[in-house]
């Protein structure tokens, strides 16, 4: 995100689809029609990082911006549905972003208030739940700073997800974390620390680059000594030429990487977080190149058709992991063939065509492998997880070790 222009989103084929879904629908029933409670059909012991989940990005513009809202409806709407369609559709992942108001916090794109209150949101999500128990949501949170009208936005989260109200329907995050576990629950990721300690996670070393080497440092710290590793797509503008197959080529990269890293223990998972959403039109004022409704619903073209392509190619089997897209749940928004109601329906699809096959999203050690105990660097600092590009010596429970680059 460009701090200095106001408006910026806040930091900032079909026929194979068609045939698997059919025979999805015929060997274990039709989730992609089930929208309100598709998760029941995930296994409990399925790890949540191995689990495909369609999200909204910027999630409360789908309510609309209030009486003085053209702003918002030619610079900042992202969604045409509203949080509960979301729900209605399979959306479980939602990107809120919340600023500081007098005694409450409000949901904005930016500086561009919407009509929800970020309490409202988190309590209906909360009762959804409530209502669905087989569920669950990953939230992802970014302080909407530049909306910020008071500057306790530290005290009001806080107390906000220690309240009574909402306490009992949070978790933390861990690597390892399962289905039965989180149904139920919100599982909260901010990239804003808060606190000392978060309620949920909290992401680090975010990035909106498509460098590889950048895309593969963030990480998910918890409580404790909870964190994992968490590969990051989240490249923004596509409005330059050549820009979208910059962004297209990274999502693409990372689709590959979850389809093709096999998880042999819980020591080698990985979490992900793919955003379709980006902005591929512009207007300049006061000098600034702006972002416009229509360059999310023009980007949404575009890179929706290419993940629904690459998920209905027969060699893919693996986690898609968080996907966040503009306009999810509706395949035409005003003049655009946005696909987003097809492609929520795909990656809702595309869970049962692996996690059958790869037992809770964790691939079975070949032969007799034993389990991992322990990872230690070449100088012998024992490590919470490997080194990425480093070798690693790894203490196995047989008590074997070996030298891997990971």
């Amino acid at each position: 995100m460009r701090r200095k222009n106001v408006f910026v989103p806040l930091r900032t084929a079909v026929m194979t689809m068609m045939m698997m879904v059919t025979t999805l629908a015929v060997a274990q029933g039709n989730a992609t029609d089930d929208g309100d409670n598709w998760m029941r059909r995930l296994p409990d012991n399925t790890y949540v990082a191995a689990v495909s989940i369609p999200g909204s990005h910027d999630t409360a513009t789908g309510e609309g911006f209030g009486e003085d809202g053209s702003m918002g409806e030619e610079y900042a709407r992202c969604q045409d549905l509203s949080i509960a369609e979301q729900w209605k559709v399979g959306v479980r992942a939602f990107d809120l972003r919340p600023a500081a108001f007098e005694g409450y916090l409000n949901c904005n794109h930016g500086m561009i208030p919407t009509v929800k209150r970020f309490d409202d949101v988190l309590y209906q999500i909360r009762d959804l739940l409530i209502e669905h128990p087989s569920e669950f949501v990953v939230i992802h949170m970014l302080h909407a700073d530049d909306g910020d009208q008071t500057d306790d936005y530290n005290k009001q989260i806080l107390s906000l997800l220690h309240s009574a109200e909402l306490k009992d329907y949070l978790v933390n995050f861990k690597k390892d974390l399962k289905v039965s576990e989180v149904r139920g629950k919100m599982l909260i990721l901010s990239r804003d620390m808060y606190a000392a300690t978060p309620v949920g996670g909290f992401f680090s070393n975010w990035t909106g680059s498509a460098d590889w080497n950048y895309m593969t440092r963030p990480t998910i710290i918890g409580t404790g000594t909870n964190t994992s590793k968490v590969y990051v797509q989240d490249y923004s503008e596509t409005y330059k030429e050549g820009d979208l197959d910059i962004k297209i080529n990274a999502m693409k990269r990372l689709l590959n990487y979850g389809a093709t890293h096999k998880n042999k223990s819980k020591a080698s998972i990985v979490w992900y977080f793919n955003f379709a959403s980006a902005y591929s039109k512009v207007i300049s004022l006061f000098g600034f190149e702006i972002s416009t409704s229509d360059g999310y619903r023009d980007n949404a073209t575009h890179t929706h058709a290419a993940m629904l392509d690459y998920l209905s190619t027969t060699n893919y089997f693996g986690p898609t992991g968080v996907v966040l897209m503009d306009y999810a749940g509706v395949d035409q928004s005003g003049d655009y063939n946005t696909r987003g109601r097809e492609l929520v329906k795909a990656i809702i699809a595309h869970n049962f065509t692996y996690l059958d096959d790869v037992v809770a999203g964790v691939h079975a050690p070949a032969g007799d492998e034993p389990e991992v105990e322990a990872y230690y660097s070449t100088d012998g600092t024992r490590l919470a997880t490997p080194q990425h590009h480093a070798v690693n010596i790894v203490h196995y429970s047989d008590g074997s070790t070996r030298k891997i680059l990971y």
